[in-house]
């Protein structure tokens, strides 16, 4: 065999590695999502009682191809922590697809939200709800950046 046949030879099976490398992709799904929630402020409370705790639930999400055997988790997290006496929560409904964790106080660290997604979700709706306490005092208007990751799980 000449050198140009053994050289032919090596770059097909190089060729043939690379189609098994990106053929062999892991499976993923991809959140998408719509709308973003306004401003949300936590107004003074009367006398004797706690603030007054906003809602917002004018956000939607998606998520699209996922597929079989795989299901997929949605976490979500901060970007930074809340200020100390701020809370925010997550809810994600789950649109008869996987199992919803409820109302979760979100932090810097990833947490679930939905469990067991195993097909396409459409326009399924996040509520946030901001609190705070009194003993928050004044806070000056702050931004948070909430991050949704798709999650396989085998």
């Amino acid at each position: 065999m000449t050198a140009k046949a053994n050289t032919s030879r090596r770059m097909r099976r190089a060729a043939v590695l690379i189609a098994l490398a990106v053929g062999t992709r892991e499976a993923r799904a991809q959140v998408s999502v719509s709308g973003s929630p306004a401003t949300m402020t936590v107004s003074a409370a009367a006398a004797g009682s706690a603030p007054t705790a906003v809602s917002n639930a004018l956000t939607k999400y998606s998520v699209s191809k996922p597929t079989a055997p795989h299901s997929y988790t949605i976490t979500a997290q901060l970007n930074s922590a809340m200020p100390a006496f701020v809370t925010l929560t997550m809810t994600m409904a789950s649109a008869g697809n996987g199992s919803s964790a409820g109302a979760i106080t979100l932090s810097t660290s990833a947490q679930n939200m939905i469990t067991g997604i195993t097909a396409n979700v459409s326009n399924a709706i996040i509520t946030y709800q901001l609190s705070a306490t009194a003993a928050a005092g004044v806070v000056a208007l702050q931004n948070r950046i909430v991050t949704l990751t798709a999650v396989t799980v085998p």
